[in-house]
C-alpha cells in the first residue's frame, strides 16, 4: 500500500503529471511522443503496483481490507476509456492471472466519477 501511496504522492506534488494524467485517462489514442510516453510510464508503474497487490492478496499475504481500499480505485481506472485503451496494448506485460482479473473489472466498470464527470445523461 505505501507504494501506491508513493504513487499517488507523485501526481499530488507534480502538476504536469497530474495533468498529464487526467487528460490521459480520458484519451489515449490521441497521444504522441513524449506524452505518449509518459503516461504509458505512469499507467505501468500503476498497473505493477496493482499486480504486486494482487499477487499478495492471492498469496495470503494481503489484509482482505487493504485490498478492498486497492480494488476500487482499480475499478474506477480500469473504467477510463484512455486506460482502457492503454491496457489492451500493454495488458501482456503482467502476468495472466491479473491479465484476467483487470478483463473481468473492465467488462462490468461503469463510467467513472473518480474526478466528478457527469453520466451524459445528466
Amino acid at each position: 500500500m505505501e507504494t501506491l501511496i508513493r504513487w499517488l504522492g507523485q501526481l499530488a506534488t507534480h502538476p504536469e503529471l497530474r495533468e498529464l494524467y487526467y487528460r490521459d485517462v480520458h484519451d489515449f489514442d490521441t497521444l504522441e511522443g513524449a506524452d505518449l510516453v509518459g503516461f504509458g510510464v505512469l499507467m505501468n508503474q500503476l498497473f505493477h503496483i496493482f499486480n504486486e497487490m494482487y499477487d499478495q492478496r492471492l498469496e495470503g499475504h494481503l489484509n482482505p481490507r487493504v485490498w478492498r481500499k486497492v480494488e476500487g480505485p482499480l475499478r474506477d481506472i480500469i473504467a477510463y476509456p484512455g486506460v482502457q485503451a492503454w491496457w489492451r496494448t500493454r495488458s501482456h506485460r503482467f502476468n495472466k492471472e491479473f491479465v484476467m482479473f483487470v478483463d473481468q473489472l473492465q467488462q462490468t466498470a461503469k463510467p467513472s466519477r473518480t474526478f466528478g464527470e457527469l453520466m451524459k445523461d445528466e
